[in-house]
This record gives C-alpha cells, structure tokens and sequence, in this order.
C-alpha cells in the first residue's frame, strides 16, 4: 500500500467520518480499501488518472483526483474526483493551491475543460460553486444516504476562465 496509499485512505476515511460526502456511507473495509487504491493504482499507472496528494509535517493534507477520457472525443475534458481536504488543514487554500497545479498539468495534457458532480448542499458543493463551477445538470436521486435522497449537481468549468478568475 505504501505511505501515499496509506495516506490516501486516512484523508478519505477522517472525511468521511466528518460527514464528507465521497460516495462511501462509512470507512472503508480493508477489502474497500484494497479495491480502491487497486483501481487508483491502475488508473496511474494506465495513464487514465493524475493524482494529486499532498502532505505537511508528514500528515496527509490533501487528495484529488483529475480522471481523463480515454473517448477521442472528449479528451478536452477531465472529471476532477474525490476532492478531500483533511479536517483539520480546511480553511488554509489548500484547494486553491491544488487547482493551480490541476491546471497547469490540466494545459500541459491540453485538457480544456473540469467537470464534476456533487452533492446538493454539501461543502464541495459550496466549494466548486465559489471558484465559479457551473451547474449543467441536476439528477435528483443522485445519492441515497440512511433512507434519505439526495439531489447531485454535475458541473464544469473552462479550465481557462478558472485560470483568469484564481490570476494564473
């Protein structure tokens, strides 16, 4: 697994555990774990993810991942995924900092456009909608938590128009 894998799991699993919205209900199993830093692993290595991983003071601080189509179509656009921002380093630009790498690998793999979906009222919600994402679409049984529905948004932004508005 290796201390990156390691670490990925702890920034997952802490936010999950603050009510963060991944897509997983609980922790991840062992057996959870495994499959997820398999297919990340695979995905790296294939050439179809980039993954961004950050550390301070050896802690795990930061996660994303830029998912890039393998469609010859659609290869202007990446699906920015799992976004995770450890509890206790939120509020210091940690995102801000990580979408100015994302974009700058973003242009160098001519990647013109982000997109990504989230849940309705979540804090990734709020925010991508702060760095200027746009809702294209509303799928309202996007997730079902605990007996409760929840409406996603799925958004995008030109990688460009992002650049102008964070001054790159």
């Amino acid at each position: 697994m290796g201390s990156t894998g390691s670490g990925v799991l702890e920034l997952i699993n802490k936010t999950v555990a603050d009510n963060g919205t991944l897509g997983f209900a609980s922790e991840l199993s062992g057996e959870q774990a495994h499959m997820f830093l398999d297919a990340l692993n695979r995905r790296v290595a294939d050439g179809d993810t980039q993954a961004l991983y950050a550390t301070y003071a050896g802690q795990p601080a930061f996660f994303v991942m830029m998912n890039l189509s393998g469609m010859p179509n659609c290869r202007h656009s990446a699906e920015l995924a799992k976004a995770v921002v450890a509890p206790g380093f939120r509020g210091q630009g940690l995102p801000k900092q990580a979408l100015r790498a994302l974009i700058c690998r973003a242009r160098e793999l001519g990647i013109e456009q982000f997109v990504l979906d989230v849940r309705e009222g979540s804090r990734a919600h709020r925010l991508w909608t702060r760095y200027g994402f746009q809702t294209w679409g509303i799928l309202p049984d996007y997730a079902r938590v605990a007996g409760q529905v929840f409406a996603g948004h799925y958004m995008s932004q030109s990688i460009e128009v992002l650049a102008q508005r964070m001054g790159i």
